[in-house]
């Protein structure tokens, strides 16, 4: 069914194939009668291939239109902002909640156009559902994580970021929803993808292990000249409390850190692995990540790329 603005592109198309049809009945003056010779056939043939181009035309940018007819959707994300208009940067009108049921108007783009409380607004297609996001809850079981995963607070790679399981942990699952596990991450029920999980357990590295170990400090403070795990450390600092919990001594500054153990090139860089930086030092955990006591502002995280910023070197503490 087509909007008004495509009926209107129908009348335009129309009148143009008129217009052209009567350029085309232009005729030839005969120099003796007088009169003009219509080349009618040469004309209706060229008219009829410019109105199946048009039309042609027409159907596209129809397509192209926003689709009437009201549908359900479901929010497959832990909420969805409502936009004013098809662009992330236009203003907040609302937000939906992860299950909610949301009446589609139509599509813009990679937008939806929807109805709620009398208006309407625009959300990211990619964030609906034709099915309402279900969890099968089972009795607790154990798996192994394969490789580094994130915890998301709803079955998508979309949702709020909960924290992290690191290679080899042990983990306990509680159901599944689609293609995701239900997990519990300090209390609170979270997903992870099934793909990543083994019912076989996982041996890890001894460099694995300590990144796995550096990990568990996600969210402390960074204190400038501090060597506490817990309560606070710098960039050097951290890095020299890792690797010494597991019996290896490296210098105290991140400039004296960069003769530590032994050299490798990036290509080769493994889970467990010095990363040093001009005026900085992290540890690399796998995945193109790394793990550090960043700043002041925020604290001990993780950051991907790990090579956001200039590397100087690559060292090997762990044997």
């Amino acid at each position: 069914m087509f909007t008004k603005k495509c009926k209107i592109l129908l009348q335009n198309t129309f009148t143009k194939i008129n217009s052209c049809d009567n350029i085309l009945n232009v005729g030839v003056r005969d120099s003796k009668k007088g009169v003009i010779m219509k080349k009618n056939l040469f004309s209706r043939v060229l008219s009829i291939v410019l109105c199946f181009i048009l039309f042609a035309g027409v159907l596209v940018i129809a397509d192209q239109q926003e689709v009437s007819a009201a549908y359900t959707r479901y929010v497959t994300v832990d909420f969805l902002n409502i936009r004013k208009s098809a662009s992330a940067s236009s203003s907040i009108l609302g937000k939906y909640y992860w299950k909610d049921e949301v009446t589609c108007v139509g599509t813009k783009d990679s937008w939806t156009k929807v109805s709620f409380d009398g208006q309407k607004g625009y959300v990211k297609t990619e964030y609906l559902s034709k099915d309402m996001p279900v969890v099968t809850y089972k009795s607790a079981y154990t798996r192994y994580v394969k490789e580094s995963i994130k915890i998301r607070k709803t079955p998508s790679t979309g949702s709020t970021s909960l924290g992290s399981y690191s290679r080899g942990n042990k983990i306990k699952c509680y159901g599944t929803s689609g293609n995701w596990t239900v997990v519990k991450k300090n209390g609170e029920e979270g997903f992870v993808l099934t793909k990543y999980l083994s019912k076989s357990e996982i041996k890890v590295t001894k460099g694995e292990e300590v990144a796995n170990y550096a990990l568990k400090f996600v969210g402390n403070p960074y204190v400038y000249g501090g060597t506490s795990l817990t309560k606070g450390a710098d960039c050097s600092g951290f890095t020299q409390s890792v690797y010494k919990h597991f019996g290896y001594n490296i210098p105290r500054t991140s400039g004296d850190q960069r003769s530590a153990g032994t050299k490798v090139s990036w290509s080769n860089k493994k889970p467990g692995d010095l990363i040093c930086y001009y005026g900085h030092v992290a540890i690399y955990i796998g995945n193109n990540t790394v793990v550090h006591a960043s700043s002041k502002k925020t604290g001990i995280k993780t950051t991907s790329p790990a090579n956001y910023r200039e590397v100087a070197c690559v060292r090997r503490i762990v044997k």
